[in-house]
């Protein structure tokens, strides 16, 4: 019984972390949010680069 109480326990505290660290998380995710934000034009971007 110890052990299932732990693992809800832990599984809603590790939940409750996963939504703090998104709503915490400020950065941008593509160019159309800073476009927005900002209101001038993006002239450049680096791509993303997948390691092989």
């Amino acid at each position: 019984m110890n052990i299932a109480i732990a693992f809800l326990v832990g599984l809603m505290v590790s939940v409750g972390l996963v939504f703090l660290l998104e709503y915490l998380d400020n950065t941008y995710k593509n160019k159309e949010q800073l476009e927005k934000d900002l209101g001038i034009p993006v002239l450049g971007a680096i791509p993303d680069v997948e390691n092989l």
